[in-house]
């Protein structure tokens, strides 16, 4: 796990992952650097929201301040979800059968469907394609929309389910329903990196 170039970013993140918090004092003993090197390096990842800070009374005199991680300082540890996820569909089908998985991936759609839908539902067609490009970033997919004169381009790299998509089409299927019917139009798969393309890219008709 690395936040960037520097070890001492990286050993200031495991002990505060360790702990319930640590004063710059305490980093700077156990890092053993001094407690003003420790500071600038608590600047540079408060300004990542790596971390934030709470005050405490110790005995008489100044507040201290303690560090913590914050909630999203959690994303840069390495996770397993996909493969668990993988092992949960797994279980499934064998339970249940392939109907189940797909069944699984409708109830997704649906859900999702309410909820963008209402985000959308204020735009017009050009500005609901847009602002779903920019839910898809959010989501951790890399985007890039494309206007190709009578049709948009949505190109998407990076799916965060592309290891889910490898074994079940239904997830693919599925992105490709809510697309269609969020934005009320039919859309097309031109490129699916399940079928050995580099990215996955649909086209969505203006007309």
């Amino acid at each position: 796990m690395r936040i960037e170039d520097g070890q001492t970013k990286d050993k200031i993140i495991m002990l505060l992952k360790k702990t319930s918090g640590l004063t710059a004092d305490e980093l700077s003993r156990e890092i053993g650097i001094t407690p003003m090197g420790v500071r600038q390096h608590l600047i540079a990842l408060e300004r990542k929201n790596i971390i934030n800070y709470e005050t405490k009374k110790h005995g008489i005199g100044r507040p201290v301040f303690v560090y913590k991680l914050t909630d999203s300082a959690d994303d840069i540890f390495p996770k397993s979800y996909p493969g668990f996820a993988l092992d949960l569909l797994s279980d499934l089908e064998a339970m249940d059968g392939r109907a189940k998985i797909e069944a699984l991936f409708e109830k997704r759609k649906e859900r999702l469907l309410k909820e963008r839908g209402k985000l959308l539902s204020r735009h017009d067609f050009h500005a609901k394609i847009r602002a779903l490009s920019n839910l898809f970033e959010e989501e951790g997919y890399f985007v890039e929309l494309k206007d190709e004169g009578q049709y948009y381009a949505l190109n998407l790299y990076n799916c965060p389910l592309s290891r889910i998509s490898n074994r079940y089409r239904e997830a693919c299927n599925s992105e490709v329903e809510l697309v269609s019917e969020l934005l009320g139009k039919t859309a097309v798969v031109e490129k699916a990196v399940p079928i050995g393309d580099t990215f996955c890219s649909v086209q969505i008709p203006k007309i």
